[in-house]
């Protein structure tokens, strides 16, 4: 196993090379120049050409790269053009909130989607069925901003209550936190638990059509019994594949409900950093947000071994 993660962590370097190379090259794709766009409509040709070098503009694009991965090797993302500070320490501060925001999201998704999914494939084609396939459709279909925006249109309309705007952590007060972060991470949680309680169904659905599970019914289990016993972990592969993806996509995707709830993640930063143009903000949120993807997938690659023990790497 330890060989194993060591080969999977060195073959992350090409991967991260090519996101970098990827993202470094579409921002410099991007119609107009950040030095005109942050001086302003007023500013002197002098002026922009000076601040184009001390942001190394100037410079080849080749050469423009080097320089940033070289910095990325020591840990250093370089400084935020717009407020001059070094964006790492931004980013882990930020990363904090969206994390916090990601683990609720995910435990309200799981906590809905993978009970449902089993009673939904245990009573399949019955009323409760159609009713589950039904709300999850709906929950894919329906884009996680609309939800956010009825949910705070809502609450605020018909009791009164909006969520605060300060933002504290679980760690300092779990109540003040929970009412800042519940909101948007229904709203996730919601888009989350649409996609994993259908992938739950349908390997539920195909377990108990195996072989094991006629033998289990007949040797007298309670239906119960077999279904959490023995066709649990059986289905749980899929099932962890998917959520894992989801909880890269949250951590990457939570953007646009950042910035409907005012909270300040790292996609919110990211966001901003779009808005004026701040290219390594944007490119360093965007590596940043990449290597926790793959490091995520890593860890479901492991957690396969300890649901199915016949997985061996």
């Amino acid at each position: 196993m330890g060989q194993y993660i060591l080969k999977r962590l060195v073959s992350l370097i090409p991967i991260i090379v090519g996101i970098s190379i990827l993202v470094f090259t579409i921002l410099h794709l991007v119609p107009g120049d950040p030095a005109s766009i942050m001086l302003g409509t007023n500013a002197t040709p002098e002026a922009i050409q000076a601040l184009r070098e001390s942001m190394g503009l100037d410079k080849p694009l080749i050469t423009q790269y080097l320089n940033w991965a070289g910095g990325l090797l020591v840990g250093d993302f370089g400084q935020s053009v717009h407020t001059g500070e070094p964006i790492l320490p931004e980013i882990l501060k930020r990363f904090t909130i969206t994390l916090q925001l990601t683990l609720l999201a995910t435990l309200i998704g799981w906590g809905i989607a993978i009970p449902i999914g089993i009673l939904s494939a245990v009573k399949v084609h019955s009323p409760l069925d159609v009713i589950v396939r039904i709300i999850a459709m709906l929950g894919i279909s329906v884009p996680n901003f609309a939800i956010g925006t009825l949910l705070l249109l809502g609450l605020s309309l018909y009791f009164g209550w909006f969520p605060p705007i300060d933002v504290v952590h679980f760690w300092d007060d779990p109540v003040e936190a929970l009412k800042v972060y519940i909101l948007p991470a229904v709203t996730m949680g919601i888009v989350l638990a649409a996609g994993i309680m259908r992938m739950t169904r349908s390997a539920f659905l195909e377990t108990l059509d195996k072989d094991f599970i006629r033998t289990a019914r007949a040797k007298g289990n309670n239906e119960w019994k077999v279904v959490i016993g023995h066709a649990l972990r059986n289905s749980a592969i899929p099932v962890i594949t998917l959520a894992g993806l989801q909880i890269g996509y949250l951590l990457g995707g939570s953007v646009i409900v950042e910035h409907l709830f005012s909270i300040p993640g790292l996609g919110q930063y990211i966001l901003d950093g779009i808005y004026q143009r701040d290219y390594p903000v944007v490119q360093g949120g965007v590596l940043f947000v990449a290597l926790v993807f793959v490091l995520i997938n890593l860890l479901v690659d492991i957690i396969y071994t300890w649901v199915d023990p016949r997985i061996k790497y």
